[in-house]
């Protein structure tokens, strides 16, 4: 549970399950709704009501009322499975505050349709628009750019005014912590649609940041020594009277230039007790308090100057904390009195001003002390100039024009009031350590096709060379596979030879002769002979000890049983030590690999006095979040990217180049770890399953029994095998570096499985033609993962960034294909899934036109039926039609041959209702820029003819 509070945060609604395969799970109840608990304003609320009597909530929900989310094996991050799982995590994120992960899922909780469970779960951001922490602002203004193009009729309508939000967090940049803050792209699109109310003007803190940010995108491009100036508008400051204007000297000058109210309320003022201010604790604090809301100033009896200068010399002994000095909370409260208190030279606040400037003096042992007069004394000293204010003005007068406190005393110097600067310059950044405000975790694109695990760097850190081999080809070989699996023939496992001769003869048909038939027969024929000389050269992997004749003779013969038993036995206890090796290897690779990449474990040397202090004062805004700091998932993310080592090391400049090719090299061996978990796991779920047939053996059993059992046995010691044995196809070793895809890894790492041989070269296939810029056609037989791996593999491939990827299944298939590719897109790589729908009805619209565009920059999905496509493709041609038709002055021709229509044709013109087709050139531009979107892009059909 520990592990799963990590990942959660506040969230505590929570079960921890676990499977007989050491999977672990966590189960979230979604029929409570909910919601966060609201206090005044003045308080940050993070506690989370659940309603668990919400009729409507729970009547939303349907027959599932819990939400169950995979743990990845690496125990980084969780699986979100559908989409109102993902958007009901995202909630409890918000409520609870945890505004990083909110950020970071927002891009996989996106749609236009959106189910009622969906829909109740997502106005729930709703009741969270009152949080103005500046996370909270950047998260919502990252969905409203996320869900730009969906239109005001969609059900994920952003209910926030994007201006409002923009102005907030504009203003609040500077707290926003570094995984939340917006990149360049996306602040310049949302400052787009700020739009304020009708009548005004956008205000000048958006104007000025919006040609900030467009500088900004453009310093890159900047040569060396060359500068970019940046002109800003300035709104006329708000008048604010200086406190600092300058030493106030009248105690020194002229102590009679008292107020008279001062001497009136210092009559009415009673100290207060020590035991409400001396110990801390809530009086202290409640004192406090009550002087900021009533207001400090020189003529209050209770908060006024008595209070003040008891403060400063300590009279009162005031304490918040147990290390705290009266003389900072007098200062703090001098500096709170009103303008027409400080702007007026008095005996009373120019004494103030010097005790508060000068703490030494102040705390001198015979320094005046303000002495409280008896009921009758108060009002007749104050008649005769003897009060208590006059008299401890008078005798600090003498005091401090001593010669020897006078040389004591420093007068503080008028501070001049800043001004904004008109023009602001930019110079292009030399290092990482240059505009730290704009440096954001992300990962640039997805495109690096080749990585090169350096072998030497590997040994650097323990990691030897047979274990990098081993990872290559077979993960499972350190348990000495040639002791439990041996690879027999086909004659061997009692099969006959497959024949390369075509099972039928059509060279007797008429329609045989033709070419494009005697083109497919001739196709036929190369395949079959092609496949069976395949299969008849081909070994299988088979468990030691399970051979068809050691099954046959497991009934009849106990010592074959108990071998084979013992030999499960041997093979479990050997898996089980390699996956208890490889839990503790992947937990200290880990935790290496991010101590390094913070800068935790240092990898630079350490410099002088003033760089190590900018060093500590890095880690420290790590620690506070203003400095970007690394997570597992982005390093795992980050070995797709072309610019890999720039994203990285610009989130941390202390960390080296060397101490980056580290980094990258113990993550890659994590990433393998953690793939040969799942797949230790998987065969040890054979050998469970494996040992209870076994344990059905029985001598008396009947003869068709034990066939069926046998060959229940049989088939899956052959898959135990096949699992065992499973081999990695894209890697290639060197003598010095392992040469892979890492798209293919981070795809096995993520859904913690092995790509089959099959699978990665119909990947590369079809990554080889589109190459040559040639349409590909595969047919896949049922279960060989065409949608769940080839199709999610190339979207994650093929989605860079330039490129529109349109994924087309059938209308049965929508939801499913639908749902595949978010699963997929719901961590690590994090990409957005829309839906193309459209009819000949269908407006073409600007909105349309933006979402495409939107999902084309931010490496989306984009999933449709055939009808669709058809349907734009004909409105298209409609269009255009029509436009051909306006400019030339022609009316369509009456349909010809109605003589010959069937009654029920006639009956239909005689009811139809013809309308006419209203084209807007806006309608056609839009449509033909979409046309060229989907004429750039790349298109994966799948289950369609």
């Amino acid at each position: 549970r520990g592990i799963m509070e990590k990942l959660l945060g506040s969230i505590d609604h929570f079960i921890v399950l676990q499977n007989e395969d050491n999977d672990l799970f966590v189960l979230i109840p979604g029929c409570a709704l909910p919601r966060r608990l609201h206090v005044d304003g003045s308080h940050l609320s993070v506690q989370v009501l659940l309603d668990r009597r919400n009729q409507e909530w729970i009547s939303n929900m349907g027959e599932i009322r819990c939400y169950l989310y995979p743990v990845h094996s690496s125990k980084s991050f969780l699986i979100t499975p559908s989409l109102a799982s993902s958007m009901y995590l995202m909630v409890m994120y918000f409520i609870t505050g945890t505004y990083q992960e909110v950020y970071k899922m927002v891009e996989s909780c996106v749609s236009e349709d959106l189910t009622s469970e969906e829909a109740q779960i997502f106005n729930q951001l709703e009741f969270l628009g009152n949080d103005n922490h500046p996370d909270a602002h950047a998260c919502r203004l990252k969905l409203s750019a996320v869900t730009v193009g969906l239109g005001d009729s969609s059900a994920m309508k952003c209910p926030w005014s994007v201006y409002e939000e923009m102005r907030e967090y504009v203003k609040k940049y500077d707290f926003v912590s570094s995984a939340c803050r917006l990149t360049t792209e996306e602040e310049l699109l949302l400052l787009k649609m700020s739009t304020p109310s009708v009548g005004y003007r956008l205000p000048t803190e958006l104007v000025n940041r919006n040609s900030y940010v467009s500088a900004v995108t453009n310093i890159g491009t900047l040569p060396v020594g060359k500068t970019l100036s940046v002109k800003v508008g300035i709104d006329k400051p708000p008048v604010i009277e200086n406190y600092d204007s300058g030493a106030d000297t009248s105690i020194l000058d002229n102590p009679k230039n008292c107020m008279i109210s001062s001497k009136l309320f210092g009559a009415a003022y009673s100290r207060p007790e020590e035991d409400q201010v001396a110990f801390g604790g809530l009086r202290a604090l409640e004192f406090i308090n009550a002087a900021i809301d009533h207001g400090v100033e020189i003529t209050s009896s209770r908060y006024g100057f008595p209070l003040m200068y008891d403060l400063l010399v300590g009279t009162v002994a005031f304490k918040l904390h147990p290390n705290d000095k009266t003389h900072n909370w007098g200062r703090i409260l001098v500096r709170l009195v009103p303008p027409s208190d400080f702007k007026r030279k008095s005996a009373e606040m120019s004494s103030l001003r010097i005790l508060s400037e000068n703490p030494t003096v102040a705390q001198h042992p015979h320094i005046p002390k303000f002495q409280i007069d008896s009921a009758v004394s108060k009002f007749k000293g104050m008649f005769q100039g003897k009060d208590a204010v006059s008299r401890v003005l008078s005798e600090l007068h003498t005091f401090l024009t001593k010669q020897s406190i006078r040389s004591m005393l420093n007068f503080p110097v008028a501070s001049i009031e800043s001004q904004s600067p008109a023009v602001m310059t930019l110079r292009r950044p030399s290092s990482f350590f240059d505009y730290r405000l704009w440096v954001i975790p992300r990962v640039s694109d997805y495109s690096q096709s080749v990585f090169s695990l350096d072998v030497q760097n590997c040994a650097a850190v323990n990691i030897p060379l047979a274990q990098i081999q081993a990872f290559a080809s077979k993960p499972l070989s350190p348990i000495k596979l040639e002791s439990y699996v041996v690879y027999l023939s086909r004659s061997q496992l009692r099969k006959p030879n497959v024949s390369g001769a075509v099972p039928f003869d059509l060279s007797a048909s008429k329609a045989a002769r033709t070419h494009c038939s005697e083109a497919t027969t001739q196709r036929i024929s190369t395949d079959i002979q092609k496949y069976a000389h395949n299969a008849n050269n081909e070994t299988t992997p088979t468990l030691i000890g399970f051979s068809l004749s050691d099954i046959e003779s497991l009934h009849s013969s106990s010592s074959v049983l108990k071998k084979a038993i013992s030999q499960l036995g041997a093979l479990i206890k050997a898996l089980n030590g390699l996956m208890e090796f490889d839990r503790m290897s992947l937990g200290n690779l880990m935790a290496r690999t991010l101590a390094i990449a913070t800068s935790e474990e240092r990898s630079d040397q350490p410099g002088s006095l003033p760089e190590e202090i900018n060093f500590l004062r890095f880690r420290l805004g790590q620690i506070s979040e203003r400095e970007p700091t690394v997570w597992f998932e982005l390093l795992v993310a980050s070995i797709l990217s072309t610019t890999a080592e720039q994203d990285i090391r610009s989130l941390n400049p202390y960390l080296s180049s060397a101490a980056y090719k580290t980094v990258n090299s113990l993550t890659v061996v994590a990433m393998l770890a953690s793939i040969r978990i799942g797949q230790s796991h998987r065969a040890l779920r054979g050998l469970s399953h494996l040992v209870k047939l076994l344990r059905n053996v029985k001598s008396t059993s009947a003869p068709d029994v034990q066939t069926r059992l046998c060959a229940e046995i049989a088939l899956q010691a052959s898959k135990v095998a096949a699992d065992l044995t499973c081999e990695r196809h894209f890697m290639r070793v060197n003598p010095n570096t392992v040469d892979f895809d890492p798209r293919f890894l981070v795809f096995e790492f993520t859904y913690s499985m092995m790509l089959r041989k099959s699978q990665v070269i119909l990947v590369n296939k079809f990554l080889y033609s589109l190459k040559h810029n040639k349409s590909m056609c595969h047919q896949m037989i049922m279960g060989a993962g065409k949608t769940t791996v080839v199709a999610p593999l190339l979207a994650m491939i093929l989605a860079d960034g330039k490129s529109l990827v349109t994924q087309v299944v059938p209308h049965a298939l929508l939801d499913f294909s639908r749902g595949v590719m978010r699963e997929k897109f719901a961590a690590v790589v994090r990409k957005p899934v829309f839906t193309f729908s459209f009819n000949r009805g269908t407006p073409i619209t600007r909105d349309l036109y933006m979402k495409l565009c939107k999902a084309r920059d931010s490496k989306a999905i984009i999933c449709a039926t055939p009808t669709s496509v058809k349907s734009f493709m004909l409105k298209f041609v409609e269009m255009m039609r029509h436009l051909e038709r306006s400019k030339t002055g022609g009316t369509p021709s009456p349909p010809s041959g109605g003589a010959f229509l069937s009654r029920i044709a006639e009956r239909f013109r005689e009811q139809s209702v013809v309308t006419e087709l209203i084209v807007n050139p806006e309608d056609v531009y839009y449509c033909t820029e979409i046309l060229k979107l989907f004429n750039g892009g790349v298109l994966l059909l799948d289950e369609v003819d």
